[in-house]
């Protein structure tokens, strides 16, 4: 895995002609499972968490998070509970307000549709530029990040996960909101 991704880091770094992704240095060790209970739930289910913080991939997830984060669809989302009041005082009597609850939303995000989501986003969004990363290079990064990033139970047993997001993963809320925003925009532009 990391020489895969150092090769594309390295093609994406030289055709910057500079380090915009860090390379995979050092020893790592697999993500690994744990969970917290749901309190609020009945029969208390856990939530399951997969740390990435020691995976090869966590710092380069990171990043990308950090550059495609602008582009994430926000047009129905509220920065805050102060800003939901102002919306509420000024909405004329006659309106309606609607939010969207996923259960489970993490584990129900599809990767693959979400990825093409974020490329879409990202390289065909009229209002801002792209990254100075090749579409097909930030596709594979995201892949690999997301469906090669192996882990462990608390018994020992290796997982890889192939489709929904890790809590735990630096691009889980990042995927999350990709996903979400899109449906909102979907749901609302028809109502």
């Amino acid at each position: 895995m990391k020489r895969d991704v150092n090769r594309i880091i390295t093609a994406v770094n030289v055709a910057m002609n500079a380090t915009h992704l860090p390379p995979i240095q050092g020893d790592y060790s697999l993500g690994y499972l744990y969970g917290t209970v749901k309190m609020h739930k009945t029969g208390n289910p856990l939530r399951p968490i997969i740390s990435q913080t020691p995976a090869p991939t966590h710092t380069l997830a990171k990043r990308l998070s950090k550059i495609l984060t602008p582009y994430t669809p926000s047009k129905f989302c509220l920065t805050s509970s102060m800003e939901l009041l102002e919306k509420i005082q000024d909405s004329p009597g006659d309106s309606t307000m609607a939010a969207l609850y996923v259960e489970s939303l993490f584990t129900n995000v599809p990767v693959d549709e979400t990825i093409d989501i974020i490329l879409e986003k990202v390289y065909r969004n009229p209002d801002m530029q792209p990254p100075n990363i090749p579409e097909e290079s930030l596709k594979t990064l995201l892949d690999i990040c997301m469906k090669r990033a192996p882990f462990t139970t608390h018994g020992g047993q290796m997982f890889i996960q192939k489709d929904g997001v890790a809590m735990g993963s630096p691009l889980g809320v990042l995927f999350a909101n990709f996903y979400m925003g899109t449906v909102e925009e979907r749901v609302f532009s028809q109502h």
